[in-house]
Formats: C-alpha cells, structure tokens, sequence
C-alpha cells in the first residue's frame, strides 16, 4: 500500500499538480508582502515569509530527493528508466534550488527577529524582508522552471538539456 502511495506521489504528474498547488499560494503570499511592506507593516510579512521559506525548503527537500524514493521504494527499472533518471535530475537540481533559496529567505526574517544587540537591523528591517521576499521570488522563479521543465517531460516524453554553465 505505502509502495503504491509513493509510487502515484513520485509520477511526473503528481509532481507538477503540487508545484502548482504550492505555486499559487506562494504567489499570493508575495502580493500581500509587498503590500504589507510598502504600508509599513512587519510582523505578518515576517510570518508569512518563514512559512513560505517552511514550504520552499520541504518541496525542495522532498523533490530533490525523489532518485532515492524510487530506490528506496524499488520503483526503479522498467521500460522508461531513462526518462525517470532524466526526471530524477530535473526534481534533483529543482529541489536543491528551492532548498537553498527557502533557507535564504528564512535567514533573513531570522536576522530580523534576532534581538537588537545581537543583530542591528532596526531602521533596515523592511529591507531585510525586501530581501527575504527576493529569496522567496527566486524560489518561484526555481519552481516555475521545474514545473515547464517537469511538463515538457511529461508531454513529449523527453527531458529538457539542462543550462549551459
């Protein structure tokens, strides 16, 4: 039963149906911060930017390693297993990306919270938030990219050439 549940959690499909219902909430979440910080207001950007940073950092933790799930759960092999591993690359280097820019953007609300004598933001604090916002944007920018990626996989059943360095 449990192999069953991970294996319709690890199909491409799956995948790109929660980037998309992560995704949308994420969006909004980066509307109301700016609004929230163009009208002076910190504490509730600050909580919704660890929750986003929260999200960020479990998707991406939870995509990256997906290779290890298939192994794990014995779901390797089979007809496609060349496309999987292409797939296995793309949520590998997506989750890694989303990780990294999740734990940014908590980084930034934590250096914020840190009392004063500790760590002397008071008079930057908004543009230390703007910052952490720029994480959470970049982790957007990191799950939009999985997500075409992720679909062009799915529809032609072929795995986009990764960026040139």
């Amino acid at each position: 039963m449990v192999r069953f549940a991970m294996r319709i959690f690890l199909l491409p499909a799956s995948i790109v149906l929660m980037d998309l219902i992560i995704l949308v909430p994420i969006v909004l979440s980066v509307m109301t911060v700016i609004e929230d910080l163009l009208h002076g207001k910190l504490d509730e950007p600050m909580e919704i930017l660890e929750g986003v940073g929260v999200v960020l950092i479990g998707w991406g933790v939870a995509i990256e390693e997906r290779p290890s799930l298939r192994e794990i759960f014995h779901l390797e092999g089979g007809m496609n297993e060349a496309l999987e591993a292409g797939i296995d690359l793309i949520c590998h280097s997506s989750g890694i990306g989303l990780l990294i820019f999740g734990l940014f953007a908590e980084i930034a609300v934590a250096a914020v919270r840190l009392p004063q004598h500790v760590v002397p933001t008071e008079g930057f604090d908004p543009v230390v938030l703007c910052i952490s916002t720029v994480f959470v944007v970049l982790g957007l920018y990191v799950l939009v990219q999985h997500m075409v990626r992720m679909m062009i996989a799915i529809l032609w059943g072929r795995v986009p050439a990764p960026h040139p360095h």
